[in-house]
């Protein structure tokens, strides 16, 4: 029989799904059809956070993104997203002598996935009512290439 890991009882459930903040630049339609138009104009930036409180036994991912025009340096959308995870099991993963937790890969990129779509559909909704609603949505991504890159 194999021997269970202190990562074997760990659970979780979603708490809350939110946005923290959103803002945009209202822009005229036909400058917002050349900056999507035009190659090499766009970029977004994405930075994520994740936070854990042991005494509540969360887990908190922030999505932070930003839209910006590349040729002006302007930031036209800018959102953040939070998902709050509550996990059983959080303390046979923490790690006293070093005061840190060990989280198994596996799970970090799962709740980092189901995040990052909480992202995409908290700023689909934001941003329906502004000009930017038919152009423009978070890229789907590979959450584990992104953590692989965040790890180094």
């Amino acid at each position: 029989m194999a021997k269970k890991s202190n990562t074997d009882n760990i659970g979780y459930r979603i708490s809350r799904i939110h946005s923290l903040k959103f803002s945009f630049k209202d822009i005229e339609i036909d400058r917002l059809n050349q900056i999507f138009e035009t190659q090499n104009t766009l970029a977004i930036n994405t930075s994520t956070s994740l936070n854990i409180d042991k005494e509540k036994s969360t887990i908190i991912i922030d999505i932070n993104t930003q839209l910006i025009d590349s040729e002006k340096d302007d930031v036209l959308v800018e959102h953040s997203g939070r998902t709050v995870y509550i996990v059983k099991g959080l303390d046979g993963v923490y790690n006293k002598d070093e005061d840190n937790f060990n989280l198994p890969d596996g799970l970090v990129i799962q709740l980092f996935s189901i995040a990052y779509s909480h992202a995409r559909a908290l700023l689909a909704t934001e941003i329906s009512p502004t000009i930017y609603k038919d152009k423009y949505i978070l890229p789907v991504i590979d959450p584990s290439v992104i953590l692989k890159k965040d790890a180094k």
